[in-house]
């Protein structure tokens, strides 16, 4: 019999993708059970496939590429499947996936600089199969989850020693390593990996910690990347606020390119899918919206290239 999910597992999850980091005293307490009750019920989380890993969201250019943007692919429909697959061989393309709606499939890249952006986009395009491109470069984006850092603690040129960044390439990996064995591994104590997370957390270069969860094991369906057009001389930030209220959209981003705004929500089904998408454009702002539908829940904001892996039948990096 497969594991069943309750409320407590699920309040546990919420506490883990605000601050995976939270320890199980502090998640025992919110939960009203014993430490070992909550490592129990992670553990189970783990086994089945709920929780996929631990990982880091890190201020947009912190490991060295600023660049972010997203591509929509229009393809020959027989062969998108082999075009996917060649187009994820790009150690830039951070996510791949076939989708249904405006673009036959989406991905979203990374780069050191504009030229290098411009080099894997055209190669994209240049991908046999593909017919055409649709590149919304990433100005900023807006995590769901409030930071607990202010804007005036954030410094906007923390310089990174080579320490900083294996600290947080090792939080990468796993946002739970306890940094005793982050300090083992990298011969520092770990006070200094302690100091060292905290001032990255505090500058705004590591945004949060969270635990990746395989929002299909609790019922969603798929991702929904929503394209959004303003009305010319619209509130930007006004229109960014009123997306981060819905509960399903877990990012929103200011884009330059043919859309101003992208949004990323999960659904369960099309009844929620379509209300979403109608108050969506009753947003006063708002002049139109473009949508593509993907089968997958999540994917890796990771900010540098990595090697592949697998979920929900989907490859991403």
């Amino acid at each position: 019999m497969p594991d069943t999910i309750d409320p407590i597992d699920l309040k546990i999850l919420e506490i883990l993708e605000k601050d995976s980091r939270t320890n199980l005293n502090q998640i025992a307490d919110e939960c009203e059970l014993s430490s070992s009750a909550v490592f129990s019920r992670m553990n189970k989380l783990k086994r089945n496939g709920t929780i996929v890993g631990f990982g880091l969201l890190v201020k947009q250019g912190a490991l060295g590429y600023p660049y972010e943007a997203t591509v929509g692919i229009t393809t020959e429909t027989p062969r998108t499947q082999t075009i996917a697959e060649e187009i994820r061989k790009q150690p830039n393309v951070i996510v791949c996936t076939k989708s249904i709606g405006k673009f036959n499939m989406c991905c979203y890249i990374i780069a050191r600089n504009v030229e290098e952006l411009d080099k894997v986009t055209q190669k994209i395009k240049n991908t046999p199969g593909v017919k055409s491109v649709a590149a919304n470069i990433i100005l900023k984006n807006y995590d769901k989850v409030e930071s607990k850092v202010s804007e005036e603690t954030i410094s906007a040129n923390q310089e990174l020693d080579q320490v900083d960044i294996a600290i947080i390439k090792e939080l990468i990996l796993d946002s739970r390593t306890p940094f005793l064995k982050i300090g083992k591994k990298l011969k520092i104590s770990h006070e200094t990996v302690r100091n060292k997370f905290e001032k990255l957390r505090l500058s705004g270069t590591i945004v949060r910690c969270a635990a990746i969860i395989d929002y299909s094991r609790l019922g969603y369906q798929g991702t929904v990347f929503i394209f959004i057009s303003l009305i010319q001389g619209s509130d930007k930030i006004n229109a960014i606020n009123e997306l981060k209220k819905y509960h399903s959209i877990s990012r929103v981003s200011s884009v330059m390119g043919a859309f101003d705004l992208l949004a990323f929500a999960r659904f369960k089904g099309l009844k929620d899918f379509t209300k979403l998408i109608d108050d969506i454009q009753q947003i006063p702002s708002v002049a139109h919206v473009d949508i593509c539908l993907a089968n997958f829940t999540y994917f890796s904001y990771t900010p540098i290239p990595r090697a592949p892996f697998e979920t929900d039948t989907v490859e991403l990096s």
